[in-house]
């Protein structure tokens, strides 16, 4: 048992350094590169996430362990895509219209294959994935709902400011949650993906301080609309779904 512990706690040990590399990245790399150059950095930044990741988890426990299975996938889709109503219903009660990129084939394969194949998949194996299993291992679930959440929205900070962390975290949340009760993250992997989608194609060119202006005219019952989806959810996931499973557990059993 202490040599188990010891194992996971190395484990998460070698998660911290794999996100060092990230503190040099924040101050110069971001603020040196745009354009192509700048994907390109994304891309390599994600390969790096997705090998490491592999590289820790796999040495400990296999891909289903990590989440990678069949379980909770419509779980998964239907919990995750009450987000994606809430991010449409958030920007709807600030106002901001809705402008999309010009959809073409080659930017519809690029989304897929980017945000879905790179974004959702890499960051749900890491953070739903693997940090999940470590901190579930070393202390119960509870730590790893809560400190995946909490590492989620820190790895935002760069891009999305003090605000966006607190956001991003709340996705983390509902997010650990689903993985929790479904026990897998491939459904995750598929809303992350159309999530991001969404938020970075639906309006073009979004400027973070338009948001900041607009909070003052904010529509309330449509914030309080995406307030309440959020928490129906949460309670949902954290107390009703296990009740609504025993349930149909017995009539199955009954039957």
């Amino acid at each position: 048992m202490q040599a188990h512990r010891s194992a996971t706690l190395t484990a998460l040990i070698e998660i911290a350094v794999m996100f060092l590399p990230g503190i040099p990245a924040y101050l110069w790399v971001w603020h040196n590169v745009s354009g192509t150059m700048a994907d390109i950095w994304q891309v390599v930044v994600y390969l790096y996430f997705l090998a490491g990741s592999l590289f820790i988890g796999l040495r400990r426990w296999n891909l289903d362990q990590l989440g990678l299975n069949r379980k909770g996938i419509a779980l998964g889709l239907t919990c995750g895509s009450s987000l994606i109503v809430v991010l449409i219903l958030g920007r709807l009660s600030i106002h901001l219209p809705i402008e999309p990129q010009s959809i073409t084939i080659v930017r519809v394969l690029y989304d897929i294959v980017y945000y879905v194949g790179l974004v959702g998949l890499i960051e749900e194996l890491l953070f739903r994935g693997l940090l999940y299993r470590v901190l579930d291992e070393l202390r119960g679930v509870r730590l790893a709902i809560w400190g995946s959440a909490i590492a989620f929205g820190v790895y935002h900070v760069g891009g999305q400011g003090i605000v966006g962390v607190l956001g991003t975290a709340l996705i983390g949340l509902i997010f650990a949650l689903i993985r929790w009760r479904a026990g897998g993250i491939v459904g995750l992997i598929f809303v992350h993906g159309l999530y991001d989608i969404i938020a970075m194609e639906g309006w073009h060119n979004l400027d973070p301080s338009q948001v900041m202006n607009q909070l003052q005219t904010i529509d309330r019952p449509l914030a309080l609309a995406c307030d309440a989806i959020l928490l129906s959810m949460i309670l949902y996931l954290w107390k009703i779904h296990p009740r609504l499973m025993n349930r149909l557990d017995k009539r199955k059993t009954n039957d």
